[in-house]
């Protein structure tokens, strides 16, 4: 059923059971919609979905106009952690993210909320959700009352960009000196130094093996800070360099220049040589930057 709610349900649904059951008897009436807005600090249109779901699980009932609980909630209505990890609203942030990744939203390009729930067969809550968390990067703004834009590059964001994935990598590298050997990112990273190699050597490398590895090489490093906040934050930095760079085709010498930078700092992370691969992974953003500008004045050049 999570499948169907977004994250807001979910979380609102837990919380309300938890209210429901501190009532002194049961049967009794269901607190007012008012009540459990102000409780939950939710919607009239949020806290009546919740009122259906009560009612698909047989723990209230409508009766003419009254609301009865019927008994009291028991652990099986909860909505799990795994539950809430997966719901619709995080299956639509991904197709969004997909779309933005593929160029098939564009920057200047205008949307609605109602078009992309006809799209990915949902409703405009969980959308508006998906869009609002996927907002929070930048990629996307939204004015009052109009519909949803993709944003406009500028040199100065490039840069914020690249003050920040410098920040994160430089934390997360230094934060390697700590792993013990059997970590599993250091299995990471030598499985990440064999899929470059091996790209390496193909004749033709696709724009699609280069987005995965791309994005596996920085993830790796991210993930070793073992700091979800970081990683969150990364999530959406990197969602802005992937939608960004790609919007041209990279040549063979580009493929392969990015591929020898990754592996320089994964043969200095694999022999612990840390300094060394903060050195050079800081002259791969530096080398991001100035591609990321470079595509942006070609994009932005008058036709």
């Amino acid at each position: 059923m999570s499948e169907e709610h977004s994250k807001l349900i979910l979380a609102s649904n837990n919380k309300l059971l938890d209210m429901l059951g501190s009532l002194p008897e049961v049967p009794c009436g269901l607190p007012s919609i008012s009540t459990i807005c102000k409780s939950l600090d939710i919607s009239r249109t949020t806290a009546q979905k919740l009122f259906e779901i009560l009612c698909k699980k047989g723990i209230a009932r409508q009766d003419g106009t009254n609301k009865i609980l019927l008994r009291r909630p028991v652990e099986a209505d909860y909505f799990s952690a795994e539950e809430r990890g997966k719901s619709k609203s995080d299956q639509v942030e991904k197709l969004i993210l997909e779309k933005l990744s593929a160029y098939q939203l564009r920057p200047g390009d205008r949307f609605s909320e109602l078009e992309l729930a006809r799209e990915f067969n949902t409703n405009t809550v969980v959308t508006r959700e998906a869009l609002l968390k996927i907002a929070q990067s930048g990629i996307i703004k939204k004015h009052p009352h109009q519909k949803w834009e993709v944003i406009e590059f500028s040199p100065a964001l490039i840069d914020e960009i690249a003050a920040i994935r410098i920040l994160f990598e430089g934390y997360a590298i230094q934060s390697m000196q700590v792993l013990p050997d059997g970590d599993p990112v250091w299995e990471k990273l030598f499985s990440l130094k064999k899929r470059h190699q091996k790209l390496l050597k193909q004749p033709d490398i696709s724009i699609q093996d280069m987005r995965s590895i791309e994005k596996d090489f920085h993830t790796t490093i991210i993930e070793a800070a073992h700091n979800r906040f970081i990683e969150s934050s990364y999530n959406s930095v990197f969602t802005l360099i992937v939608f960004h760079l790609w919007q041209i085709g990279y040549d063979r010498v580009k493929i392969e220049r990015v591929l020898r930078h990754h592996l320089s700092i994964l043969d200095a992370l694999i022999a612990r040589d840390f300094d060394k691969a903060g050195t050079d992974m800081k002259l791969h953003l530096d080398h991001a930057k100035d591609s990321m500008k470079s595509v942006n004045e070609l994009l932005t050049r008058p036709a």
